[in-house]
């Protein structure tokens, strides 16, 4: 059997002598131009029909050198998420083979081709190809990163009001789950909460089953990934002043009534594990000012040791829990926060994060099998 592995290329960035393909059948042509350089000597590639002169064919005929072909249908995708292997693999005919052309495919991605049997070939050299009879399995590496994607520019953003429910839900939660179950727990729509799993599974922060439950979930990698795409500096914030300081200010707190709150940063984290004594208190209100008139706070461009925020989404205040009376935000909410911030924030993130790795149980609602990874 046939067996060519090129690994000339593994890990490099290679700069792209041709401009991006846009057509389906641009898309073809590259991808063919990377396999055949791949082929071992003596196999061909031959084209079937096409529609229409800008669609790729409808098949690939990969020739042995003693006359066998092997019949691909070819799929050509120009952005290609993981959740996507399923989708080809479904469309196909029973004993047909697919191959995928694309303009480029990030290494989950075809990590999720490979599971479900796809060949595949990207513009700039990721290239797999098998088949039983005849005999043949080739791989090559190309890029591995984007080449037509400008610098800086994420595959996808977490960001948004679905996304931090989803990923809240996801990291509070131990445990396989179907997205229809992770649907009731976010409280996202249906089609949000497939856009944002589909984003963390390109992003390879968690693994589902084509079709099936979530399996497991890399909720630290997550909850970084998330915290740099949004977090409690985005959101509308004042700073107030309470002239009793913090411990006295949280006293006070304790005895509120009739305001939805909750607080975040520092204070959160020192309910499970403190860093180092707080000397601000950050909080989400749902009506900031009205909160802010209750406990008498007065409003300060400098100097501030409380800050309320107006939260871009109703996940912060989804699991809270109480202390000595006061409403904080859950263990997952605080971490993203206070990785987000400045000064020592970051520092009590991480000492936070020692924290939650090693007591999971204590803050990860358990659904049937844990799978904490």
């Amino acid at each position: 059997m046939p067996n060519q592995e090129n690994a000339e290329f593994a890990g490099s960035e290679p700069k792209v002598p041709f401009p991006k393909p846009e057509r389906d059948i641009d898309l073809y042509r590259r991808a063919i131009a990377t396999l055949q350089a791949a082929l071992p000597h003596g196999w061909t590639l031959t084209s079937g029909k096409s529609r229409s002169l800008a669609d790729a064919p409808e098949r690939l005929l990969v020739g042995a050198p003693n006359g066998e072909v092997a019949s691909f249908s070819v799929i050509p995708a120009r952005g290609v998420l993981a959740g996507d292997a399923a989708r080809f693999a479904d469309g196909l005919s029973g004993s047909d083979r697919g191959f995928v052309c694309a303009r480029y495919l990030s290494e989950p991605v075809r990590r999720q081709l490979d599971a479900r049997g796809l060949s595949y070939a990207d513009a700039t050299g990721n290239t797999s190809l098998a088949a039983d009879r005849p005999a043949i399995w080739v791989r090559d590496r190309g890029a591995d990163a984007d080449p037509w994607r400008g610098p800086g520019r994420p595959a996808a953003q977490l960001t948004g009001d679905p996304a931090a429910r989803v990923v809240r839900a996801l990291a509070d939660h131990s445990g396989q789950l179907t997205v229809p179950e992770l649907v009731r727990l976010s409280g996202a729509s249906t089609g949000a909460t497939y856009r944002v799993v589909e984003t963390l599974e390109e992003r390879d922060l968690l693994e589902r089953l084509p079709r099936g439950p979530i399996t497991s979930v890399r909720w630290q990698q997550m909850l970084r990934a998330w915290s740099s795409d949004s977090s409690f500096k985005d959101c509308p914030t004042v700073g107030y002043f309470a002239p009793e300081g913090v411990q006295s200010f949280v006293a006070k707190l304790a005895k509120v009534s009739g305001h939805l709150y909750a607080v975040t940063g520092s204070l959160a984290a020192a309910a499970f594990v403190e860093y180092a004594p707080a000397h601000q208190v950050q909080i989400y209100a749902d009506h900031g000012e009205a909160l802010a008139g209750a406990l008498a706070l007065r409003p300060v461009d400098q100097g501030a040791n409380v800050l309320v925020a107006t939260p871009r989404s109703a996940a912060v205040f989804e699991r809270t829990l109480f202390r000595d009376n006061v409403r904080l935000v859950a263990p997952a909410q605080a971490f993203a926060d206070l990785l987000a911030g400045t000064g020592r924030h970051p520092q009590e993130a991480e000492h936070l994060l020692d924290w939650m790795t090693e007591n999971a149980p204590e803050w990860r609602t358990a659904l049937g099998a844990p799978t904490v990874t």
